[in-house]
């Protein structure tokens, strides 16, 4: 293959591993943590819909998104923040979006980007594989169709 390609292929995964990694060195929680979470999250999820202020509603939805990645957080989710602050970029005003929240934001759509790219990959190997089978067993059939013909070549000489 194609060594661009193969780059690809090795930072998708190095990127697997890494977020793999992360989700699962997390130090053990107690309950009332991961609770406290929950009531976070439905908390700002609630003044995202309803608080008549806009700028609260706006401000709900990046304290969302920060929540969604942040590393104490048992239920990581890139793609939900990633919704959150894209909620946040339409309905605050421009200045207020720091450099900050734009280097976050380009992150998560790259983490999406290669997200789908995964899940392509993911879709040509598993066909891939099938296709590998499926010459397995062809190439079986020859072999015995092989042994076949040798057989019957010793038995005419």
């Amino acid at each position: 293959m194609s060594s661009p390609f193969r780059r690809f292929q090795w930072g998708c995964i190095f990127l697997l591993l890494f977020f793999i990694v992360s989700c699962s060195v997390h130090a053990v929680k107690t309950p009332e943590r991961e609770k406290d979470l929950s009531q976070e999250t439905s908390r700002l999820e609630k003044l995202a819909r309803e608080d008549p202020n806009a700028s609260v509603r706006a401000q709900s939805h990046l304290q969302l998104a920060f929540l969604y990645v942040n590393h104490k957080n048992p239920q990581l989710n890139y793609s939900r923040a990633l919704q959150e602050m894209e909620n946040y970029r339409s309905s605050a005003p421009g200045e207020v979006q720091t450099d900050d929240f734009q280097n976050w934001f380009s992150v998560l759509k790259e983490v999406g980007k290669l997200k789908v790219s995964l899940e392509r990959m993911q879709k040509v190997n598993k066909s891939l594989s099938e296709e590998v089978a499926g010459l397995k067993e062809t190439i079986e059939r020859v072999k015995s169709l092989d042994r076949q013909m040798e057989e019957k070549r010793r038995l005419t000489k």
